[in-house]
């Protein structure tokens, strides 16, 4: 009986070893299709992988649930037989609870007439102390503190393996910012327009070029200078003229001179990408430019703004000495 119930806790820990990588794998799927305002059970069912992993977590917890009621059933009908065993014997059996109750919870109890032996002279108010020990749990916790310090401790003050709080805090700030650049990069934070960027990348110029080709072109020309829709190349402007203003135009539209809002053709990401390729037309030198429309609007050099400033300062006489 002993080598079934081994065999038993040796097939739950072999188990138990196998689904730790299994719920590892979740959990970091979870994390990379972190979504605002979507479930995990959203997240997981959107993708071939998500739906595996759920298929495959459900097979193990059936799996997990059947090997229980079978190791309750084995051990059932093992303790009949020893029962019946010892009772031909004229022998008093002690069950696999008990057993395992005074090993490893309760400990063994002396009987009634030999608890005498184990009380102490210590009296107080006719109450007398009796000398038993510590429970076997608490007492191997107890135990297992000076193990676990043996270890923790030169590793946390001697040869820094483990870090402090501080050095900890910084590297989740760290990885926090990693994770965000990686989930904007991949177009899954949600941008808006108090939150687009204005980037002069090359890889987002192209991405936005192609947009632009594939959906902008048909109104504004290929070279941005105007046909249907007004041009987008000199500085006269209907709308916002920084990446806010042309990021909510094209999100929203402009629906009663017929342009659609491309919000629910094109991610935030995308958006994004042609507003900035959309800024870099201006002052370029289209083939047939439309006459301007809108108000005049220059953007604004950083350069130019420093020199105005310093120019409109007032001048500083000289101190004769």
């Amino acid at each position: 009986m002993k080598k079934v119930t081994k065999m038993i806790w040796s097939s739950l820990f072999l188990l138990g070893l196998g689904l730790n990588p299994l719920f590892a794998q979740v959990e970091e799927t979870v994390q990379e299709l972190e979504i605002e305002k979507v479930s995990m059970w959203e997240q997981l069912m959107q993708s071939e992988q998500g739906r595996l992993l759920l298929l495959i977590g459900g097979l193990l917890l059936v799996l997990i649930v059947l090997m229980i009621i079978l190791a309750v059933l084995m051990l059932k009908t093992a303790e009949i037989i020893l029962n019946k065993k010892a009772a031909e014997k004229g022998e008093v059996r002690i069950s696999f609870y008990k057993q395992f109750k005074q090993k490893w919870i309760t400990g063994k109890f002396k009987p009634v007439d030999k608890q005498g032996d184990m009380m102490l002279d210590h009296d107080y108010d006719g109450i007398r102390e009796m000398d038993y020990g510590m429970p076997p749990w608490l007492k191997y916790i107890f135990i297992g503190t000076f193990i676990f310090a043996v270890f923790y401790v030169p590793a946390f003050l001697i040869f820094d393996i483990i870090p402090d709080q501080q050095t900890e805090y910084q590297a989740s700030i760290e990885e926090a910012a990693l994770r965000a650049e990686a989930r904007t990069k991949a177009g899954m934070v949600q941008i808006t327009a108090e939150t687009a960027e204005l980037q002069t990348d090359e890889e987002v110029m192209k991405a936005g070029k192609v947009l632009y080709k594939k959906n902008c072109a048909v109104c504004h020309a290929d070279d941005g200078g105007g046909g249907v829709g007004p041009n987008l190349t000199d500085d006269y402007w209907i709308h916002g003229n920084d990446i806010k203003g042309v990021f909510t135009t094209i999100s929203e539209g402009v629906p009663a001179k017929g342009m659609i809002p491309w919000k629910g053709n094109l991610s935030p990401k995308q958006i994004q990408d042609v507003s900035n390729y959309v800024l870099s037309l201006v002052g370029t030198t289209p083939a047939n430019a439309k006459e301007p429309q809108g108000e005049i609007k220059k953007q604004e050099n950083a350069e130019e703004r420093i020199e105005e400033n310093v120019d409109e300062l007032p001048e500083v006489e000289e101190v004769e000495e």
